[in-house]
């Protein structure tokens, strides 16, 4: 899954924080500040990053929220392409706006592969 730009490198993660899940989280999915997956829904449910492990309800887990990480997209992505939390409630990735997203992809991927997202302030206009 290297990158597009930047074909040797997985991902480039700068900053992690822990987060507490009050769900089931998987890996590699865009996570919100209340603990569960991120949505379009704007205020707690915006991505604040990208879990890198998988965790239990009420386990602690790191998500990274600086640079890039790997992200599962919902659907196909191209190079380029914003994303943001799919509809589903899932945390993976979909295709989305300039008005709405929280990442760039730095690869294209096919539904249900990983693509290095560029993790960017989650925007829902």
């Amino acid at each position: 899954m290297p990158s597009q730009n930047n074909s040797g490198r997985q991902y480039d993660k700068s900053h992690a924080i822990t987060i507490v899940a009050m769900v089931a989280i998987a890996a590699n999915r865009f996570v919100a500040y209340d603990g569960g997956y991120a949505t379009a829904a704007g205020g707690v449910k915006d991505s604040q990053g990208i879990s890198e492990s998988a965790a239990a309800v009420n386990e602690a887990f790191q998500a990274v929220t600086r640079y890039s990480f790997p992200v599962e997209v919902s659907e196909a992505v191209a190079f380029g392409d914003y994303l943001k939390p799919a509809a589903d409630g899932s945390g993976r990735a979909a295709v989305g706006t300039a008005t709405v997203h929280c990442a760039r992809a730095l690869g294209a991927a096919a539904a249900g592969q990983l693509v290095e997202a560029q993790i960017v302030t989650h925007r829902n206009a």
